[in-house]
């Protein structure tokens, strides 16, 4: 059955907004709740249902309430100044933050924006603004700061925080599984709030607390000396290796320590071996004739050619240079690709084969499923696709709703405009970041392809970042990226730049972590089945950007 939800705030009597949602006689008042408020990105817990005035209970089903086809019921979100503090103090338990970033932590862990916050409990102001007037904050130098109800103030101790969860881990722990810890109790990395020292070292630093040891992993020292304490009917052997494994850590941590993360300028300089002028024309230049010869080959009605992929961008890097050409093609199905592109691309192949297979630039020409992949030598990978014309941007989503989610797989080569647009009119500071992201995910291991960030998602992110945080140097602009990668999971981020977020398919809005594709409402980016998170955020929330 369909009933109509009028969504209210405890301030506002009448009702801000009214959908339709369709529900089942047996689901329960709580459901609906969430349901409902997982599509409006709704950040407040505390809400109502009701039915003519009257509060129905959470563990009712909506039947038995008296809720049938058609109803009109209201949401009474409770949003409150005093629950809008509350979740601000959450995030400044661990260390003081500017405005920023505690509106970009706020964004990330209730999955709207703090100024929507505001407009549910009824204030327009700034968040600094509404910070100023709140007695549990203290604002100095644009840092946020929260007065403890302690006298006197007790400080943020990330000593005595390691040590709890050491303490309730055992005592021993992998230093990334207590990063990974940390990270979840305190929503910030432990480099970040230590100087950026690497977690290991910082660790080793604090001996008279902690040991180290070559593996990897960090003990409490009194727990380490209960296990090496000598029993009456002990043998010489165990007890041996545990001194070997102290032995061990009590020497790294005598290790001179490292020098802290250096300042922006190494990222620039790393930057500029990556991604230098020359690099960038060479692969622009190489990208361009080989267009102009696959267009001279091909006798296909041509309506435009677009470039994308990392080239197309301007986001490549030495290694990593794959470009995407794409031919809007007169005459070619707007429906049917399944149909239409198979032999489409076959044919496609063959004759770039029968033209350019002599060319010793070339070492490889075959099919995928939507694409022609050239390898040019040294150069570029371009993978060749074909698309309609559509007179819009507006008709090719329409067409796009209008197909099964199989069929949309095959739509992605049409939106390559928008989609290379949203990336190549990216400030500067925002691509090099792009670019060194790039270098640092190659850098890591990964187990498998399921769990290794693709380009789209390091773009997003770095795009999401810099507009929330807006870092003034490439280190803080890596830092606040590494930041939202080690709570990837908890993601919720919904472009508005091309279509409203009443066009995204609901099926989405329910999705965990949610990664939107800029331009396509149909696709979220993160999807768990083609992208397992776990990994990646294991590693951002552990690692140094130069390990």
């Amino acid at each position: 059955m369909k009933v109509q939800v009028n969504l209210k705030t405890a301030s506002q009597a009448a009702a801000g907004l009214q959908l339709s949602v369709v529900v089942d006689d047996a689901d329960t008042v709580a459901s609906t709740k969430e349901r409902v408020a997982s599509l409006q990105q709704i950040p407040f817990p505390e809400q109502d249902l009701m039915l003519d005035g009257e509060v129905l209970e959470d563990k009712s089903k909506l039947a038995d309430c008296g809720v049938k086809d058609s109803s009109s019921i209201d949401l009474v979100i409770r949003a409150s100044e005093a629950s809008l503090v509350k979740q601000l103090s959450d995030l400044l338990q661990a260390r003081d933050l500017s405005c920023d970033e505690l509106g970009l932590l706020y964004c990330y862990k209730h999955g709207v924006s703090v100024g929507q916050a505001l407009k549910m409990v009824g204030r327009v102001p700034s968040l600094q603004d509404f910070i100023k007037n709140h007695k549990a904050f203290q604002v100095e130098n644009n840092t946020v700061a929260l007065i403890r109800d302690t006298t006197p103030l007790k400080p943020f101790s990330v000593t005595a925080e390691v040590e709890q969860i050491l303490k309730a881990h055992g005592g021993s722990m992998d230093i990334k599984d207590l990063c990974t810890k940390f990270v979840q109790k305190f929503n910030v990395n432990l480099s970040s709030i230590v100087g950026g020292m690497k977690p290991q070292d910082y660790l080793a630093r604090e001996t008279e607390l902690f040991i180290v040891n070559s593996r990897g992993q960090v003990s409490l020292k009194h727990a380490t000396k209960v296990l090496n304490a000598p029993r009456s009917n002990a043998r010489n052997g165990p007890p041996k290796r545990q001194e070997a494994d102290a032995a061990g850590g009590t020497a790294l941590s005598e290790v001179a320590d490292e020098p802290a993360m250096a300042e922006g300028q190494q990222y620039l300089d790393l930057h500029n071996k990556i991604c230098g002028r020359a690099f960038s024309s060479r692969v622009q230049q190489a990208l361009a004739s080989i267009v102009e010869a696959i267009s001279q080959a091909l006798f296909i009605n041509v309506d435009h050619v677009v470039k994308g992929g990392s080239v197309g961008k301007g986001t490549a890097i030495n290694g990593l240079t794959d470009a995407e050409v794409v031919f809007f093609v007169h005459g070619l199905p707007q429906v049917g690709h399944d149909r239409w592109l198979p032999p489409l691309l076959r044919a496609a192949a063959g004759v770039l084969v029968e033209q350019l297979g002599g060319d010793r630039t070339m070492e490889g020409i075959h099919t995928t499923e939507d694409s022609v992949k050239l390898f040019a030598k040294g150069l570029v990978t371009v993978d060749v696709k074909f698309s309609p014309v559509f007179a819009s941007y507006a008709q090719t989503v329409q067409v796009l709703g209008e197909q099964g989610p199989e069929a949309r797989r095959l739509y992605g080569s049409s939106l390559v405009e928008q989609r290379t647009q949203f990336i190549s009119r990216q400030s500067s500071g925002v691509k090099v970041t792009i670019r060194l992201l790039k270098w640092w995910r190659d850098q890591q291991e990964w187990s498998n392809k399921l769990v290794r960030p693709t380009d789209e998602i390091l773009e997003l992110m770095a795009v999401y970042s810099a507009v929330q945080t807006r870092p003034s140097d490439q280190r803080q602009a890596i830092a606040n990226v590494m930041s939202l990668l080690a709570r990837f999971d908890e993601l919720r981020i919904v472009w508005s730049n091309y279509y409203n977020k009443e066009d995204v398919w609901a099926p989405l809005l329910r999705q965990r972590p949610l990664l939107m594709d800029p331009v396509n409402p149909f696709v979220n980016i993160a999807e768990p089945q083609v992208f397992d998170a776990r990994e990646l955020m294991s590693i951002a929330a552990s690692t140094h950007f130069f390990w």
